[in-house]
């Protein structure tokens, strides 16, 4: 029967849809009774934690087989993209560079392209992973799922964990990612507006400009 989730941190649509039960996370996200939610995320792999979703019945699907035979289903089994782009800090990609990338069991190893981004499928609902530039020697803790939104800032202060992962993720350093809008945040917002915007005189205040921006920059 039809339900109601609580989002949690670290969940996306594709995720929540597994859960249920369901191979087709769109089935969930564009009925109708989650109208509301889709003004409020219009990137289903962005959700707040207390973000409330409808769950629909599921809908059984019918074949017409031959009786006294066996037969084959195959069943789709989705997957995740991510997708990582890396850069120096000046900026420029770092291309062609040997990388490691351990998402739970799963372990790959590839190069990053001329824009210094690559992209892996992996299984849906893994929250963590490992990712590794072999001939750098550089290292980061993955935490899949867990990026909040900005896009109603101004009704839900919650939102500035958002706004603090895209900074310190695009090289603004503004601190521990907690949710509280300290003086390193608006230290970090004003050099995002001066480098970003080009604005000559950036006030630090998370204005819809400045939102969108990082959402365009950070690439979600």
């Amino acid at each position: 029967m039809s339900d109601t989730h609580t989002v949690e941190q670290g969940e996306y649509l594709a995720s929540i849809a597994k859960d249920h039960g369901f191979s087709e996370w769109r089935t969930i996200y564009d009925h109708p009774q989650n109208a509301d939610l889709r003004k409020k995320r219009p990137n289903p792999n962005i959700l707040l934690p207390g973000d409330e979703i409808f769950i629909p019945d599921k809908q059984p699907k019918r074949e017409s087989c031959a009786t006294e035979k066996k037969h084959r289903f195959k069943v789709n089994v989705p997957k995740a993209w991510l997708k990582i782009v890396l850069k120096d800090s000046e900026g420029k990609p770092l291309a062609n560079q040997p990388y490691t990338l351990t998402v739970a069991t799963l372990t790959c190893k590839g190069t990053t392209d001329g824009a210094g981004s690559l992209h892996k499928k992996i299984p849906i609902g893994i929250q963590f992973g490992q990712l590794t530039l072999d001939d750098l020697g550089l290292a980061w803790t993955l935490k899949i799922g867990h990026l909040d939104p900005v896009h109603d800032l101004s009704e839900d202060k919650d939102l500035i964990k958002g706004v603090q992962a895209r900074l310190n993720n695009l090289g603004f350093d503004c601190g521990d990612v907690d949710g509280v809008p300290n003086p390193a945040v608006k230290t970090a917002v004003r050099k995002f507006q001066a480098t970003v915007l080009n604005r000559d005189h950036p006030d630090g205040e998370l204005d819809a400009d400045t939102r969108a921006a990082l959402i365009r920059e950070h690439g979600c």
